[in-house]
């Protein structure tokens, strides 16, 4: 396998657990507004979205890539010893970075910097994200 194809599925894995961990974090938190009675149209949905993927991304996007960068050579580790069941290794990788991310931007910051995680449904959206981002990386690479 090619360095070029790793650092795809790399860049792949990280830009897709972004994407979807900043898509959940917007939901879970409108649905807390929703919940205090607050009505929001879809297209509020949609654009806050839209705009939080934009504005939150590259942060944590960064936050993603560092996790990652311990995550998955862990991951190609476990999988040399196991040699099997390559997707559930690397889902397990991603899922378990963002869970270790969140955890430790909450310690550090004595709060979950990403609203959408405050709560356990949202914090294990977040891990499916991350869960999704490597089997992204376990699927590019295969």
């Amino acid at each position: 396998m090619g360095i070029a194809r790793v650092v795809l599925g790399f860049v792949l894995a990280v830009i897709v657990a972004t994407v979807l961990g900043s898509i959940a974090h917007t939901q879970f938190v409108l649905a807390g507004l929703s919940g205090l009675g607050i009505e929001i149209p879809v297209s509020d949905r949609l654009s806050t979205t839209l705009q939080d993927i934009a504005g939150m991304g590259p942060m944590f996007g960064l936050i993603i890539a560092i996790a990652f960068l311990i995550a998955i050579p862990a991951a190609v580790f476990v999988y040399r010893l196991a040699a099997t069941q390559r997707y559930l290794v690397f889902g397990v990788a991603g899922a378990v970075a963002l869970g270790v991310a969140l955890v430790a931007m909450g310690i550090v910051f004595d709060i979950t910097p990403i609203a959408g995680a405050r709560n356990m449904m949202g914090f294990i959206a977040q891990m499916i994200a991350g869960a999704v981002g490597g089997l992204t990386f376990a699927r590019v690479t295969r």
